[in-house]
């Protein structure tokens, strides 16, 4: 049987630890790559169809305009770093992307 390509993570990453995973919700993985990023990727459906929501942990520095102007108020502050609490309300405005300064949010 042919091997299956995955497109999702490049060589240079891997998986961490499932975190705050649901079935029927989606959920929440971080990923570590060898450059020292960290990533949380939140899937799952939203109210456009399936929706992935990745924050590069490293670049996020807590200025919390993404939460002030999300439109459905699906995130929130954990800490200074910024977490995806309801995917399944995220109607993929891009707000939150278009607002970061420092592009550690983006909405797939």
């Amino acid at each position: 049987m042919p091997e299956k390509n995955n497109k999702n993570l490049n060589d240079d990453a891997a998986i961490v630890a499932p975190v705050n995973f649901n079935a029927c919700d989606g959920g929440e993985i971080e990923i570590k790559t060898n450059n020292g990023l960290t990533m949380k990727k939140t899937s799952g459906k939203g109210k456009r169809g399936d929706t992935t929501i990745n924050i590069i942990v490293n670049y996020c520095k807590g200025c919390e305009l993404c939460v002030a102007f999300c439109p459905e108020h699906i995130l929130e502050m954990d800490k200074e770093i910024v977490k995806v609490i309801d995917i399944s309300k995220c109607t993929k405005c891009n707000m939150c992307e278009y607002l970061c300064p420092d592009f550690s949010i983006s909405v797939e």
